[in-house]
């Protein structure tokens, strides 16, 4: 299955004004996120996010951040996913990478990790995602599930 929201080039049109993005907020992290989590939601409405399309699920340890990035994929429409973990905890655990990259080229979904600053990154992201699909050639191969 893939999600797709082509935006096109309006003038004037901020970047993420039709993008929806779903947060994964770690419990475990409390003052990572108290430093965190205003920012990178002020970070994403400044380019242009709705309020209302920033979902944020709070889970209540670092490995249920899988569980919520699936959940994302599979059951709503955002088009990417932000995990809000420092950066080195969550490269620490093999396993947990190897399951988001799967949710990752399963759903074909954007998903960034790390702090406040991720929320450019998303979103420029998506924007090149969408520019290489809306480029790949008419009536190629749907892209196989590796998982």
């Amino acid at each position: 299955m893939i999600k797709r929201k082509l935006r096109g080039d309006v003038e004037g049109v901020k970047p993420a004004s039709n993008m929806c993005f779903g947060v994964v907020v770690v419990e475990e992290f409390e003052k990572y996120n108290d430093q965190n989590l205003a920012p990178l939601v002020a970070q994403l409405e400044e380019c242009g996010c709705l309020t209302h399309n920033i979902l944020i699920r709070r889970v209540p340890r670092l490995h249920d951040v899988l569980m919520a990035t699936q959940f994302f994929a599979e059951y709503t429409d955002v088009d990417g996913v932000i995990l809000l973990v420092p950066e080195n905890r969550l490269t620490a655990s093999f396993a947990l990478m190897y399951g988001i990259v799967n949710v990752q080229t399963q759903w074909n979904m954007v998903v960034e990790y790390g702090d406040m600053d991720c929320g450019r990154d998303i979103v420029r992201m998506i924007e090149l995602q969408n520019e290489m699909e809306s480029e790949a050639p008419e009536g190629c191969l749907q892209r196989l599930n590796f998982c």
